[in-house]
């Protein structure tokens, strides 16, 4: 009995941390350097979408612009 109790206990701890582990890798993630900034956007007086489609991945039109620039 005690042993279930142990491993139901090691089970709940393991499955925490790896949610854990998982949100701090997604936030990582979605937080990553970034070489755009929004004064760029600003100057140019558009939403960084026009350049971007999930920072930093550059669409055709961002491409284009950091050739040229």
């Amino acid at each position: 009995m005690q042993n279930a109790r142990m491993r139901a206990v090691v089970t709940k701890i393991a499955a925490s941390a790896s949610a854990l582990l998982l949100a701090g890798a997604m936030i990582a993630i979605a937080t990553g350097q970034s070489f755009a900034t929004p004064a760029i956007a600003s100057k140019e007086k558009k939403a960084c979408g026009a350049c971007h489609t999930t920072p930093p991945a550059l669409n055709d039109a961002g491409k284009k612009y950091k050739a040229s620039h």
